[in-house]
């Protein structure tokens, strides 16, 4: 590796770590006892529970939510699908409020929260029998890194569950700055462009939707809504570890 390479990696690095920094303060900040009950991402936890049925998601699973946030999926997967839930997160303080939430409501002995990178597991191979992964994977800078830890975490045969924010202009990227990246579109791709990363990955994708119909634009703010309407959609994808 020449030296001219070395800084260009390092260069990589360090910008990754600032953006997940940047994220995690963002979300750390953010105030989540607004509506605590609530998801936030489109398509809330209606379209969180429309997933975990189509991708059959049964009683007893080990299913892992990675970026889980304050636990709000894994309080679903215990209470309407009757799994084993683990969350994992980056932020130790966001942990913190997924622990209080699932301790308070005795889940106790159903969950289990870790603090780590998702692009760097701390998982034994093959444990779940599913992983989840709701509007986070466009936050995550080494997407391909992140796909690659999923389905080494899950068995064969398990399943690897995506909903994130697609692009449909590619000018939506630019818009809003940096602030772009804790609104998950500067790091979005395609649908398309999803469906490739995870096939790269190894996982054979057997369910893929557009549901942009989940935004609500007619409350979105007037700047936003001119800004990213048309431009950005939503979408679920589902891939098998063969």
């Amino acid at each position: 590796m020449t030296r001219n390479s070395c800084i260009s990696e390092m260069s990589e690095q360090s910008l990754d770590c600032a953006i997940k920094k940047m994220v995690t303060l963002f979300y750390e900040n953010v105030d989540f006892n607004l509506a605590p009950q609530q998801a936030m991402r489109p398509g809330g936890l209606k379209l969180t529970k429309e997933v975990l049925k189509i991708a059959e998601v049964q009683p007893g699973w080990k299913v892992l939510d990675i970026a889980c946030g304050t636990g709000t999926t894994l309080i679903v997967l215990i209470r309407d699908f009757k799994c084993h839930a683990y969350g994992l997160d980056l932020s130790a303080k966001i942990l913190e409020k997924a622990k209080a939430r699932l301790y308070g409501q005795h889940y106790r002995h159903l969950t289990e929260l870790i603090r780590a990178d998702s692009e760097f597991m701390p998982i034994r191979q093959g444990f779940f029998d599913a992983v989840i992964c709701e509007c986070s994977l466009s936050l995550f800078p080494n997407k391909s890194k992140a796909l690659s830890e999923m389905v080494d975490a899950v068995k064969n045969e398990g399943k690897v569950i995506i909903t994130d924010v697609t692009i449909k202009d590619q000018a939506a990227k630019e818009a809003g700055g940096a602030a772009a990246w804790c609104m998950c579109v500067a790091g979005a791709e395609t649908l398309e462009g999803y469906i490739k990363l995870m096939e790269n990955a190894g996982l054979k994708v057997v369910y893929y939707k557009d549901v942009s119909e989940v935004y609500d634009w007619k409350t979105a703010d007037p700047e936003l809504r001119a800004a990213l309407q048309g431009k950005i959609g939503y979408a679920v994808i589902i891939g098998v570890k063969p």
